[in-house]
């Protein structure tokens, strides 16, 4: 079994059809499209999406997949209605364009764990009854903060409606994390149960956040999805450099014949979001990873 592999169209830095000309000519099996910038952003119409697959299939590639980028994550309040109906918007695009994931980033998962409650100050003589004129107002009177606990509910449930929706129009969710917490992943997919749901593996984040990435992934791949393959250096200050595959501390020869090991059959998808060269950075990318994938006939 060897791995298929992917490219988005942003990294070409051109109109969407050239992208998409220039991925066939690389010889790339996928691409991946940004449904809200270069599909929703147009209004493209029932026939202006059988044109967009037709082209996409005579430059001999398949949609790997609808990404939808957010400002927010999927557990904050702020616009959360409009944030999902644009997501169920890329959803209704995938049985059309014959994809079956959209990409949707998460950010952290919540830890519902129990937080450690801080004591009250003693304010006594000093609060509105002693001032009259003061502008604090009581405790009834504020609001209830909202705890991480909050959080991970309001995520479950956000998740829970659009698998379920997901799985009405024909794809799968799939999250986009910020840090690998298995145990926090595990107990976000047993409260998801109205349709499917996965995760991107994205080697970088394994980096910034300081996780070994092989082991990482070894421990999350049965919800694994997706994989976005990107490199990078850990900083100093526990930041993160994206860097082109190859020039960062990915080690590819290792994380590669995991994912055949381990019978991972979606795309692998080269990326590079920043840089001043990305469409070479992605090619070159590309032709690391199949120099380092088995051939056919070697098993």
């Amino acid at each position: 079994m060897s791995l298929r592999l992917a490219v988005t169209a942003a990294d070409f830095g051109t109109p969407l059809r050239r992208a998409i000309l220039r991925a066939g000519r690389a010889q790339v099996p996928g691409i991946r499209l940004n449904a809200r910038h270069e599909i929703l952003a147009e209004n493209i119409s029932s026939s202006g999406l059988r044109q967009l697959l037709q082209y996409v299939q005579e430059n001999r590639m398949e949609v790997a997949g609808l990404s939808c980028p957010t400002r927010h994550s999927l557990a904050d309040q702020e616009y959360l209605e409009e944030r999902i109906s644009l997501i169920r918007s890329v959803m209704d695009l995938a049985l059309p364009l014959k994809t079956s994931k959209v990409l949707v980033p998460c950010g952290l998962i919540p830890d519902p764990s129990p937080e450690p409650t801080a004591e009250e100050p003693d304010d006594a003589g000093v609060g509105p009854m002693a001032d009259p004129f003061s502008l604090t107002t009581s405790s009834a009177e504020t609001s209830k903060p909202v705890t991480r606990t909050d959080q991970f509910s309001t995520l479950c449930q956000v998740a829970s409606d659009l698998a379920g929706y997901g799985n009405h129009v024909g794809c799968t969710l799939t999250l986009q994390l910020a840090n690998y917490d298995v145990s926090l992943i595990e107990r976000l997919m047993a409260a998801v149960v109205t349709g499917p749901l996965q995760i991107t593996f994205d080697p970088a984040v394994a980096v910034f956040t300081g996780a070994p990435v092989v082991d990482t992934y070894r421990r999350v791949y049965q919800s694994v999805g997706d994989v976005r393959a990107r490199d990078g250096r850990r900083n100093s200050d526990y930041s993160g450099t994206e860097t082109a595959v190859g020039d960062g501390i990915v080690n590819w020869e290792e994380l590669l014949p995991t994912l055949v090991e381990a019978d991972y059959t979606d795309w692998v998808c080269v990326e590079r979001t920043c840089g001043d060269h990305r469409e070479s950075d992605v090619l070159n990318g590309v032709s690391r990873v199949k120099s380092l994938l088995p051939h056919p006939d070697e098993g």
